[in-house]
C-alpha cells in the first residue's frame, strides 16, 4: 500500500539517469508507491533492480539504455514506454553528465543533453500526460549548486545548466499548466546517495561519496554551512518527488523546491 498518495497507485513513471544515485533511489520510492517506472541511463542492464522487494501493487521496473542529448532516442523510448504500459503519468528529469575540468566540446555535450534534451522530454511526454486528465507531473531535478555556485567542479557546465533546467520549467509552466499538466523542480542541496552493488560482487561509490572522500575539508564548510548540521539524504529527495508527482501537490504549479537542510538561507 502507498505509503503517501493513494492516486500514486497504478501509474506509470519516466525517470531519466536511474540507475545510480538519487534517480535510484527515486526509482525504488516510486516502486514501493506502487508505480511502475521507465527508467534509462547510457548504459543499462536491465537487471538493476531484480533485488528490490518492495515493490507494491504489481509495480514493476523495465530498463533502457538511452542518450539524452539525442532527440530520437528519447521520443523512441518515451513512445515505447508508453506503448509498454498505456500511460505516462509522471517524468522525473533527473540525469544529468558531469565533467571534470570540462572542454567547450564538453560545454557542447552537456547543454544538448541537460537544457535541449529536457526540452525533447517535456514535448515527447506532453501528449501522455495531457491524457491524465489534470494529474499529469513533470518533476526537474536541479541542484543549488546552480543557484550558488557551490560545486567544487568549478568553471564547468554542471552548475550552470542545472539553473538553466530551472529556469526553463517556469517557463513551460505557463504552457503546460492549462493542459492539466504540472512542472515543478526540486532544488537539492548537500545530498548523499547510497553506493551501488555491482553484478561482480564490488560496491562503487556513489559520486557524492567519491568527491567528498577526496574532499574532506570541503564537506566539512558544506556541513558548517547547513543550519540542520548534516548532509541530506537521496530519500529526502524521493520523497518530494512523490509530493509533487502527486495529488498531495495537485495545487503546486511552477516552483523551486529547495531541499537543503536550510543550506540556502545560511550563505
Amino acid at each position: 500500500m502507498s505509503r503517501f498518495s493513494p492516486q500514486l497507485t497504478g501509474a506509470h513513471a519516466l525517470v531519466t539517469g536511474g540507475t545510480k544515485g538519487i534517480g535510484r533511489v527515486i526509482v525504488e520510492t516510486l516502486l514501493s508507491e506502487g508505480v511502475s517506472v521507465s527508467y534509462c541511463s547510457r548504459n543499462v542492464r536491465g537487471d538493476e533492480f531484480a533485488t528490490f522487494k518492495d515493490a507494491t501493487g504489481g509495480a514493476r521496473a523495465v530498463g533502457t539504455s538511452v542518450d539524452i542529448s539525442n532527440a530520437a532516442s528519447i521520443q523512441g523510448w518515451v513512445k515505447a514506454s508508453a506503448e509498454d504500459f498505456g500511460r505516462i503519468d509522471l517524468v522525473v528529469a533527473n540525469a544529468c553528465p558531469k565533467y571534470v575540468s570540462p572542454s567547450i566540446e564538453d560545454w557542447e555535450k552537456s547543454f544538448h543533453a541537460d537544457v535541449l534534451g529536457l526540452v525533447h522530454l517535456i514535448n515527447a511526454s506532453e501528449p501522455h500526460l495531457e491524457k491524465r486528465n489534470g494529474t499529469g507531473s513533470i518533476v526537474v531535478i536541479s541542484s543549488l549548486a546552480g543557484f550558488e555556485a557551490r560545486h567544487p567542479a568549478i568553471r564547468g557546465p554542471y552548475t550552470t545548466l542545472k539553473r538553466a533546467q530551472a529556469t526553463l520549467a517556469k517557463d513551460f509552466g505557463r504552457w503546460l499548466g492549462p493542459k492539466g499538466i504540472r512542472i515543478n523542480t526540486i532544488v537539492p542541496g548537500t545530498i548523499d546517495s547510497p553506493p551501488v552493488d555491482k553484478p561482480d560482487g564490488t560496491v562503487e561509490l556513489s559520486q557524492f561519496q567519491q568527491i567528498m572522500t577526496a574532499n574532506p575539508d570541503f564537506l566539512k564548510s558544506l556541513i558548517d554551512s547547513i543550519p540542520l548540521g548534516k548532509v541530506g539524504q537521496a530519500q529526502d529527495i524521493a520523497n518530494a518527488v512523490v509530493f509533487l508527482g502527486s495529488s498531495l501537490g495537485k495545487y503546486v504549479n511552477g516552483v523551486n523546491l529547495i531541499v537543503d537542510g536550510g543550506m540556502s538561507t545560511a550563505l
